[in-house]
């Protein structure tokens, strides 16, 4: 595999956040990250991300150790789930500045607002910006440094269905483009017809990780079966049988 996560460990203080987590996934999938809130899903993306430290285990980027990848080269982009910018510089300003940190870059700035729809919003701050235009502007960010895994936590968060249409669209061409997206969401119909796998958690552990016809079989649900359901299912089987 060409990401895996193995047997991960981490607390806050005595707090057990995450209890042995492991899963993986190859270059050109996209990896649904799935739990209700407190499962792990932010420990996990923040150990990933370098946030964090596990207290055990090991997350292996093409088989190295994360934390052997020098600062300025980790080949990981994230777009978190509460937006950041500098509230003095208009989006222009933010994605020339990403640009002048990341140029090596594939994606062109001009090709990011046409996809994203921002033209129209050029010279406005980000407090002068509706909350989906906001998010659309982490998302560009994210996207003009070079990476080989992306990982974005809860991307589609204020975002219309167009909008949502567009982001869906972009995830699914950085997939086809030989990258690993860890994509995680709270909006299970949204993800349902772009991801490859998930990983289910609940209460730091991994309750499963497959496909959806796996998660599907573990469940006995009928063929056909929304992820929500699957996913209601695999959590009702945990509790019964705690």
């Amino acid at each position: 595999m060409d990401f895996e996560v193995k047997q991960v460990f981490y607390s806050y203080g005595k707090t057990l956040a995450l209890d042995g987590i492991s899963f993986s996934a190859s270059r050109g999938q996209i990896v649904g990250l799935v739990g209700e809130n407190g499962a792990g899903k932010s420990t996990i993306i923040n150990n990933i991300y370098r946030f964090l430290k596990p207290d055990r285990g090991f997350i292996t980027l093409d088989g190295r150790d994360i934390f052997s990848y020098p600062i300025e080269n980790y080949p990981v982009s994230y777009i978190p789930d509460v937006p950041v910018f500098y509230e003095e510089l208009s989006l222009l300003e933010h994605l020339y500045f990403t640009k002048a940190i990341y140029p090596r870059g594939s994606i062109s700035i001009d090709e990011l607002l046409e996809k994203l729809d921002m033209k129209e919003h050029l010279n406005k701050i980000p407090a002068a910006l509706s909350k989906g235009t906001r998010q659309k502007l982490m998302v560009a960010m994210a996207l003009m440094r070079e990476y080989d895994l992306l990982i974005a936590d809860e991307p589609f968060s204020g975002l219309d269905p167009k909008q949502i249409a567009s982001l869906k669209a972009l995830l699914i061409e950085q997939k086809q483009n030989g990258k690993i997206v860890l994509l995680s969401s709270h909006l299970l119909d949204v993800t349902e017809n772009i991801c490859d796998q998930y990983v289910v958690l609940k209460n730091g552990k991994c309750l499963l990780s497959g496909t959806k016809e796996d998660l599907l079989l573990a469940t006995h649900l009928p063929a056909g079966s929304t992820m929500e359901a699957i996913y209601l299912g695999l959590v009702e089987q945990d509790e019964v049988s705690s």
